[in-house]
């Protein structure tokens, strides 16, 4: 297995003997570098015996928790609209990128924000410059210990890639500052022949309500020279659902090549949802009973690693 890749699973959901029975389950697929989930690191900083039982798994059975997901939503994207909850909102992001440094992790990917602008209405004008002054804040924090700030291409119009790639140059080329490719959203922003925009879920009118949505067919193009880390997954084109390789409708014959060529990619992130059934984002892609790690692990193969 490429040893850039890190598996992403709900391990904030489970006990200590659950996360090792699980990891053990990876190992025995060929896998060993996992992804350390927002949920996880949450119970990292508010639980001491847990980050310790952290450490000794990784010990005891030679695995990486090394790249990270950071805190996100209202309470701590990097454009919220909230001066009472910014000044914590930035500790936080210091207290999580030190516990992340201690587990080796080098890239931190971070969202920019969505739901001041698509469930309060705040313009991207104004949320913009927040999400520059957040960054600023962090970027020492983040190259005092060798990590890069990597932030996310999503499906709202504050996290399309134009946007991100803005607030990324903004900082001409700091060694602190990347991007977290996103597949599934790209995906969800591209057209395509046929693709009709009624057929969206419900959530992306709201989510581009100032001219309605524009379609991003180059974002990978946009981005490229700057992707530091990736999540991989899949989708129809009409919503963000997390789904396996080749459940969707990416074509990753073309995309692979593309993301293995990114000149400062530094690892690759699974980022498949294991449920099946509906959540938010819809009807979900998985089979019933859901995901298999043997199925991720050998899909996985299946494009390169």
């Amino acid at each position: 297995m490429d040893s850039r890749l890190h598996f992403n699973y709900p391990w904030g959901d489970l006990d200590n003997r659950g996360i090792r029975s699980v990891v053990r389950e990876f190992l025995d697929n060929g896998a060993e570098r996992f992804v350390l989930t927002a949920p996880l690191l949450r119970q990292l900083l508010d639980d001491p015996e847990r980050k310790a039982f952290l450490h000794h798994l990784c010990n005891d059975m030679n695995v990486q928790f090394s790249t990270v997901h950071a805190f996100y939503g209202e309470e701590h994207d990097l454009n919220i609209n909230a001066p009472e909850r910014r000044p914590e909102m930035i500790r936080e992001h210091i207290r999580a990128m030190e516990t992340a440094a201690e587990f080796n992790c080098r890239t931190f990917t971070i969202h920019v924000g969505a739901s001041y602008y698509c469930y309060r209405k705040v313009p991207l004008k104004t949320l913009r410059p927040l999400a520059l002054e957040a960054l600023e804040k962090l970027l020492p924090t983040a190259e005092k210990l060798g990590m890069v700030i990597a932030v996310e291409n999503s499906f709202e119009m504050p996290n399309s890639a134009k946007e991100v790639l803005g607030l990324v140059k903004h900082f001409n080329g700091h060694p602190a500052v990347g991007v977290c490719y996103d597949t599934g959203h790209a995906h969800c922003m591209a057209s395509a022949p046929g693709k009709d925009k009624e057929l969206y879920e419900p959530y992306f009118p709201q989510c581009w309500w100032e001219n309605g949505v524009i379609w991003e067919d180059n974002a990978l193009e946009l981005l490229k020279d700057h992707v530091v880390t990736c999540h991989i997954h899949d989708n129809t084109g009409y919503g963000d659902y997390h789904g396996m390789p080749f459940d969707g409708t990416i074509n990753w014959q073309e995309l692979m090549p593309e993301l293995f060529s990114c000149p400062k990619m530094i690892d690759m992130q699974t980022e498949v949802c294991f449920a099946d059934g509906t959540n938010w984002a819809g009807k979900l892609l998985a089979p019933p009973g859901g995901y298999s790690v043997r199925r991720l692990t050998d899909t996985f193969r299946r494009l390169g690693f």
